[in-house]
């Protein structure tokens, strides 16, 4: 009897973050340009999250809530530095994303995604 077991991960839609109305990843004038971007977004489990942004300029890191509200960088539970990215949602619920360069953070650069199964 020969057993076989094969894991198949498959991918959701990929959403450019931003979308090219905001050009990418980047600090916005308009602080609330994140948040309202992802609200008229639908994230479902296995969809990527594709930060565009150069090297030195952004970063992305996903934290908790609190670090999020805080735009607290010290524990995040993902933080890639280098640019582009990109972030698989693989479980539902609230996800917590911010840039962890500069002020970046405080002047509007973060958002919630929130996923459904």
């Amino acid at each position: 009897v020969v057993y076989m077991q094969f894991h198949v991960t498959v991918a959701g839609k990929v959403y450019l973050v931003g979308g090219p109305e905001l050009g990418g990843w980047k600090l916005q004038s308009d602080p609330r340009a994140y948040a309202l971007w992802s609200a008229r977004q639908q994230f479902k489990t296995t969809d990527v999250l594709w930060f565009n942004f150069t090297t030195g300029e952004d970063s992305v890191a996903e934290v908790k809530e609190e670090a999020y509200h805080a735009c607290d960088i010290k524990d995040p539970i993902r933080l890639e530095p280098g640019g582009p990215d990109r972030f698989t949602l693989l479980t539902p619920g609230s996800h917590f994303f911010i840039c962890t360069k500069f002020d970046h953070c405080q002047r509007g650069q973060k958002f919630v995604a929130n996923v459904t199964p």
